[in-house]
């Protein structure tokens, strides 16, 4: 896998951070604000990618056709994301505070758990694992100051529009996995 594919898979695992940002924006939006989630956001983006090559390089040993387990994991997760865009549920602001305590941990595991399973793929790949992982969560704490930045101007100009854009491209890496 090149940077560009990594690049762009982290631009596809930053739009759940972002559409969560955006929503925390419409209302949540100081300083403070800015810096809980993009740090949060983009800590837990790095870290799931790692653990999930690990887990990925211990499988790599046992399961044959790997890379065919990579392309079902994208597919799915770029399916998932898609459904999710398509789908409207409303207004997408908070109404108490979600940058504080047990709330930003959820957000933020809920939000990084695609990284995960991208991260088995990053196993498979022979490409530096580790700078992959910090690429993305550095892709996804600029993300999360976007999306509080564009919460804070509007609250329905990007919405669930952006992960749409994210599932896509993770289908078309999935596709590449399948070809090569």
């Amino acid at each position: 896998m090149n940077y560009i594919e990594v690049f762009a898979i982290a631009f596809a695992l930053s739009m759940d951070a972002f559409s969560v940002s955006f929503g925390v924006g419409c209302k949540f939006n100081t300083l403070r604000h800015y810096f809980r989630l993009a740090f949060h956001f983009g800590l837990f983006q790095f870290m799931m990618p790692l653990i999930g090559a690990y887990i990925g390089t211990v499988l790599k040993n046992y399961v044959a056709g790997l890379n065919y387990f990579a392309a079902v994991i994208l597919f799915f997760i770029g399916y998932k994301m898609v459904k999710d865009g398509i789908k409207d549920e409303g207004d997408h602001c908070y109404a108490s505070d979600p940058t504080r305590g047990f709330s930003l941990v959820y957000l933020s595991i809920a939000t990084s758990l695609d990284a995960l399973g991208v991260g088995l793929t990053l196993a498979v790949g022979n490409n530096n694992i580790f700078l992959s992982s910090l690429i993305i969560g550095i892709v996804c704490a600029v993300f999360s100051i976007f999306g509080v930045y564009f919460g804070s101007l509007s609250r329905k100009f990007f919405g669930d529009k952006m992960e749409i854009l994210g599932g896509v491209v993770l289908i078309i890496i999935g596709i590449k996995f399948l070809v090569v």
